[in-house]
């Protein structure tokens, strides 16, 4: 009877011996869900799902779950299942944020475009060069170049800082032709991807392919000038 009872003990002693093994080795779950459900799901850098998806953590180590779509501001969650550390939540839900970068400016396809801008025949260069002067100086203050004689002229940077991301634009004309007289005009926009970027930062900034909406209309304005 006695050698019974150290046996039933010694497995009952196994059996939970397992049980603590098995947990401090099982993987943890977690039920990520996203608002918007067409957000992207990244853990560690590869694509998970998008909208809702379960995600291990395994026992000693960590991840990283990013949540992107463009027009949002990324949100980026780190999960541990490490001794010592909180435990990973069963589930996470996670909304982002209007990125304002996005909602102040629009698409456009004559962002980072040379756009040929024909003038009327029979208009002079001086007269061009006057009403090109005067559109520009409607939406931009400084000039950082300005040459009549060869029609160049480029502006210096201006743009706004969001929480998640700096926009800087500058306009650029040259003459292209002078018979028939013809100019070329370049929106140059680009965006750091952070806030409060120095806009001489050149370096840190990439084409962006939006334009801010205050300069929405300014091209026709110019072509609506130039060709009457």
């Amino acid at each position: 009877m006695k050698k019974l009872y150290i046996f039933l003990s010694g497995a009952v002693a196994l059996v939970i011996l397992s049980l603590f093994s098995f947990k401090a080795t099982a993987a943890e779950k977690i039920t990520i869900t996203t608002s918007p459900q067409t957000a992207r799901i990244y853990v560690d850098g590869i694509q998970m799902g998008t909208g809702k998806t379960v995600i291990k953590v395994e026992k000693n180590s960590c991840v990283t779950v990013e949540v992107k779509m463009e027009g949002y501001v990324q949100e980026t969650r780190n999960y541990c299942n490490k001794k010592g550390m909180a435990d990973p939540p069963k589930s996470d839900y996670i909304q982002l944020q209007e990125d304002e970068s996005f909602t102040s400016s629009i698409e456009s396809n004559i962002a980072n475009t040379e756009i040929q801008v024909n003038v009327k025949n029979g208009k002079t260069k001086e007269e061009a060069w006057k009403q090109i002067m005067s559109t520009v100086l409607d939406k931009f203050d400084v000039l950082e170049n300005s040459d009549e004689k060869v029609g160049y002229l480029r502006t210096s940077w201006v743009g706004i800082s969001f929480k998640s991301n700096t926009i800087r634009i500058r306009l650029i004309i040259k003459q292209s032709s002078e018979t028939p007289l013809i100019y070329r005009v370049k929106f140059v926009s680009e965006s750091s991807g952070r806030s409060s970027t120095p806009y001489n930062a050149d370096e840190q900034y990439r084409p962006f392919n939006r334009i801010l909406k205050k300069y929405d209309g300014f091209l026709d304005e110019l072509t609506t000038r130039l060709k009457n």
